[in-house]
């Protein structure tokens, strides 16, 4: 197996290489499958980092329920609405650290929403999720029309559920931090969100023409 020179390589991209190259030789696999497996371990080692990062200043700060939460319905939407994507990894933990920390800090001091409120937000981002997720970048267009489809089918019903938790919880902290978790990945799909930070939008309509 051709091994790649660790010189000049991050940290994280090294301690990928090695765990990659240790698990391929004990499967006697291919390059092509040290290639996947480094760039799927850097990829888990990076979001493990952010993750310590985010909820470390949660920790600090005492803001770890809060961040949970608001994260928790950030992901559920996500996972399936995709989005807009930083640049690299060091705006990403930036943007992470914001929406994460600063939030939820503004939600329990600042923002309060009651159920019409709730009812109001909920229809207002179902409506928009439904129109504009899923939503890809260039470097991950998302193919097939059946595939598109289904996740905007899970992402709506997602929403929804998140919204009826909203109303059904009595704590005015705890509808905010949904609704806003909801908030911040519904502005990853704007198409206005992708005009004013120069990204193109609908990139798998440039793969799909050309197997037309």
């Amino acid at each position: 197996m051709k091994v790649e020179q660790t010189v000049n390589m991050s940290f994280t991209e090294s301690l990928a290489s090695t765990m990659a190259e240790r698990m391929n030789k004990e499967r006697d696999g291919e390059y092509i499958d040290y290639l996947k497996m480094k760039l799927g371990l850097e990829m888990l080692l990076i979001n493990l980092a952010k993750i310590g990062l985010v909820y470390g200043v949660a920790l600090t700060f005492h803001l770890m329920w809060q961040t949970l939460i608001m994260h928790g319905a950030y992901f559920a939407i996500r996972r399936t609405a995709f989005g807009l994507h930083a640049n690299n990894s060091i705006i990403c933990s930036i943007l992470s650290l914001a929406l994460f920390i600063g939030i939820p800090f503004l939600s329990q001091n600042y923002i309060m929403l009651d159920n019409y409120k709730v009812v109001i937000l909920g229809i207002l981002f179902t409506a928009l999720l439904y129109r504009y997720a899923p939503a890809d970048t260039d470097k991950f267009p998302l193919l097939g029309k059946e595939r598109r489809e289904k996740l905007r089918r899970i992402t709506v019903t997602a929403c929804l559920i998140i919204v009826l938790i909203a109303l059904v919880c009595p704590s005015p902290v705890v509808k905010s931090l949904l609704m806003l978790g909801v908030l911040s990945q519904v502005i990853m799909v704007l198409p206005i969100t992708y005009k004013l930070l120069k990204r193109s939008y609908n990139n798998y309509e440039n793969y799909e023409a050309k197997n037309v």
